[in-house]
């Protein structure tokens, strides 16, 4: 059980949840007739990014509780 293992997983959701905030927040100018395919792209990466973030933050999270044991003790 590594502290720094929960601190980055805390960051790193806390990152994820301003990278919504940031999307979701400029969500009604994605919407215009004047979006090009560059800005829909854009957004598509940031929630890619997002979803990465979250899953890295709650994968240290979890190394943090369950203490980076393996079930069956075989690990390589």
């Amino acid at each position: 059980m590594n502290v720094k293992d929960f601190f980055a997983g805390l960051f790193f959701i806390g990152l994820a949840g301003y990278f919504i905030y940031a999307l979701v927040d400029n969500m009604p100018n994605l919407f215009i007739e004047s979006t090009t395919a560059w800005q829909y792209f854009v957004a598509f990466f940031r929630v890619a990014l997002i979803i990465f973030l979250f899953n890295l933050g709650l994968s240290l999270m979890k190394r943090f509780f369950v203490g980076g044991t393996t079930k069956n003790g075989s690990a390589r």
